[in-house]
């Protein structure tokens, strides 16, 4: 049980008021929405956060062992990095299991990490890479514009401020350089339709919640340009998390039609994930 001693308010890390709406109450968090900017996000949240995403979080999420068509998947998004390398050198944000880098390392590319959880460091260690760096997305130190890549796959979501960690992105990639981020998108069809109880609405863990009105938005002010934003995938999954529950699928009228609106929903604004690129201008 979340006690309020537990908690703490924060002011809106995009633009720092602290006037906002809530949105709806999930297991004790608020999810407010910034009354300047827009932004979406939790709060009060755990005084605790950092120390929980350490310790637990979901660094380690996803699939021990990849399949054949998932190691295709990542060579191909690796090789899709290629007019982008002049230094050979990539860094992931969150790296997780290290998967990605790990088709990258076999690429060529020189791969470093940055990482703070605690089972995800374990098996980085087993992995080819340049350098782990062990401290978080919105304090680490590299040398500036030395990286062509900077890659925060399901990441922002999770960080006590995006705004601080894209804009240190921002100033270790070079010239011309990318960033590639996923995150959830608070906008999307499956969120409208399952509402508070949707399966990415965890207030313990996912503490910002973008569309892609807010995310373009923090990577302007950045310094970031060319951004391009894409949706995919339409998911009907409802859960809560303390205690871990799944619910019954909501009885909506697109039920029927769920394998069909996934097929479309990529051509919209409003699929459940959104893929961002960015260049450093």
């Amino acid at each position: 049980m979340i006690q309020p001693d537990d908690m703490m308010a924060v002011p809106c890390d995009l633009c720092g008021s602290e006037e906002n709406d809530c949105l709806f109450i999930k297991e004790g968090f608020p999810h407010v929405r910034c009354r300047r900017c827009g932004l979406v996000f939790v709060t009060p949240r755990l005084k605790a956060h950092l120390e929980a995403q350490r310790s637990s979080g979901t660094g380690t999420m996803g699939d021990e062992r990849l399949t054949a068509a998932q190691e295709r998947r990542l060579q191909k998004e690796v090789r899709a990095l290629e007019p982008h390398r002049v230094l050979n050198r990539l860094l992931e944000v969150g790296a997780g299991r290290g998967w990605f880098l790990r088709a990258a390392g076999r690429s060529g590319w020189e791969t470093w990490a940055v990482e703070v959880n605690d089972q995800a460091l374990e098996h980085l260690a087993g992995q080819s890479i340049h350098r782990i760096i062990v401290q978080p997305a919105e304090d680490f130190e590299t040398p500036s514009e030395s990286f062509d890549v900077v890659r925060m796959w399901d990441v922002i979501e999770h960080l006590q401020s995006p705004r601080r960690a894209v804009t240190i992105a921002h100033g270790v990639l070079r010239r011309g350089g990318l960033l590639q981020l996923a995150t959830t998108n608070f906008a999307s069809l499956s969120r409208w339709v399952n509402g508070p109880d949707w399966v990415y609405l965890n207030g313990a863990d996912h503490i910002y919640l973008f569309e892609p009105e807010s995310i373009t938005r923090m990577l302007r002010e950045a310094g970031f340009t060319d951004i391009c934003i894409r949706t995919r995938s339409f998911n009907l999954r409802r859960k809560r998390y303390h205690p871990e529950l799944e619910l019954p699928s909501t009885r909506s009228i697109l039920r029927p039609f769920r394998k069909i609106v996934d097929a479309l929903v990529g051509f919209t604004p409003y699929g459940h994930q959104m893929i961002v690129t960015a260049t450093k201008g």
